[in-house]
């Protein structure tokens, strides 16, 4: 296994079982980069690349001889590097729409990401508290979900790949939507699980949530 980046590839240290590690590999799969993708713990990550990461956190991508490790950062800069397909709209008002729904899924106080993690680390009575917010927000976004073939997109966007590794661990956080009511979010979420680059993003421990 590689450990240490080459610094003529493009270097993804991830955790394999993370939603933001996920929604990286989902990324650099679907825009087909060349890459070393490395799945480990934190502690398994090299000296001189947490050195260059204060955060200490995964995902941290080296390219170019820069390491980034917001997730945010790492989507956005993949997104400039590797332009096709491209994952954010051009006109910036509708990439501003993109990067607030970014920040409200995956870094906002109360985020679907922060809830995620309640749900996984937290005690019985945090964790069915965030488990019944969370249900009950997907719910509410219902119509957002049914609108267009994507989330507020006729394309595929960086937005849904912040979304698609919430989506493929309902199951593993003991979330069950209604079959008919939820319908929208199901087909937007197996048309999703169905792209090739979703199935190749997707670690060993991973294929087991779904």
């Amino acid at each position: 296994m590689l450990i240490k980046p080459n610094p003529a590839s493009t270097t993804l240290y991830a955790s394999p079982q993370e939603m933001e590690s996920h929604a990286v590999r989902f990324i650099m799969a679907e825009k087909n980069i060349e890459r070393e993708v490395i799945n480990l713990k934190i502690n398994e990550v090299p000296e001189e690349v947490l050195e260059l990461n204060p955060c200490q956190t995964l995902p941290t991508l080296f390219d170019r001889g820069m390491v980034l490790y917001d997730l945010s950062v790492i989507m956005e800069y993949l997104d400039e590097r590797f332009p096709f397909p491209p994952l954010l709209p051009v006109d910036p008002i509708e990439k501003a729409e993109k990067r607030l729904l970014i920040f409200r899924f995956t870094r906002s106080q109360g985020c679907w990401y922060e809830l995620v993690n309640t749900i996984e680390t937290g005690n019985e009575k945090k964790a069915s508290e965030a488990r019944k917010i969370l249900s009950s927000n997907l719910i509410e976004l219902i119509p957002l979900f049914a609108y267009q073939p994507y989330f507020k997109s006729d394309d595929m966007s960086i937005v849904d790949a912040c979304l698609a590794p919430i989506l493929w661990r309902l199951k593993k956080l003991g979330i069950k939507l209604d079959s008919k009511k939820a319908k929208p979010i199901m087909d937007y979420a197996n048309r999703l699980f169905a792209k090739n680059s979703f199935k190749e993003s997707l670690t060993d421990c991973e294929k087991e949530y779904n």
